[in-house]
């Protein structure tokens, strides 16, 4: 208990009250990347079946199941004014994850698994924005980046689970629409790489 807290203190101390932190966000890897394991999310590079490389979950009554996320590293430097942070940022779908059932993979379900993966791809593009535009304090910035990831985080899982909850998985053919409208136009309003 006291140990944590005497490193807060000389972190603290060893802080210049005069410094900012400055924030920049790059996307890593490249997007678009293949890995044998990750697709890096790129706008001109959407799922295949080929990326669902998982095994079926014989439990689950699901057509498909999409593993995707966002995550990020950091790196810092620091001059006697300014922390500068480097986010390196990526939107991730995890092909051993994934998987289709047999006989399951038509365009329509892989339409609606793209959306997922857009949704991450959303959650990642608002917690960059909020990490740019918050003015995070020196000596405290990895904290509050780590707060505002894991509040996109919840955002994110929250929306995947209304899309499902309100598309029924896919059945609701109308909701699945008005969700494909919704997210492409976030996603076209977004300048941003990738």
């Amino acid at each position: 208990m006291w140990l944590p807290l005497t490193i807060l203190c000389i972190t603290l101390s060893l802080v210049s009250p005069a410094q900012v932190v400055r924030v920049t966000v790059t996307e890593s890897p490249r997007p678009g990347t293949l890995t044998p394991d990750t697709v890096y999310y790129a706008k001109d590079r959407p799922l295949q079946w080929s990326d669902f490389t998982g095994r079926v979950r014989k439990q689950s009554s699901s057509a498909a199941l999409s593993f995707s996320g966002f995550a990020y590293d950091a790196s810092v430097s620091e001059k006697p004014d300014t922390i500068h942070v480097r986010l390196y940022l990526q939107t991730y779908f995890v092909r051993s994850g994934s998987w289709v059932r047999p006989g399951e993979a038509n365009p329509y379900a892989l339409s609606h698994e793209q959306i997922h993966f857009n949704i991450a791809r959303l959650s990642a593009i608002d917690f960059r924005n909020a990490v740019l535009r918050d003015t995070l304090t020196p000596g405290y910035y990895p904290v509050e980046i780590k707060m505002l990831f894991l509040d996109y985080w919840r955002k994110m899982s929250e929306m995947q689970k209304a899309f499902d909850d309100e598309t029924r998985h896919g059945t609701d053919h109308e909701a699945e629409a008005l969700w494909q409208q919704k997210i492409t136009k976030k996603l076209l309003s977004d300048s941003g790489p990738g």
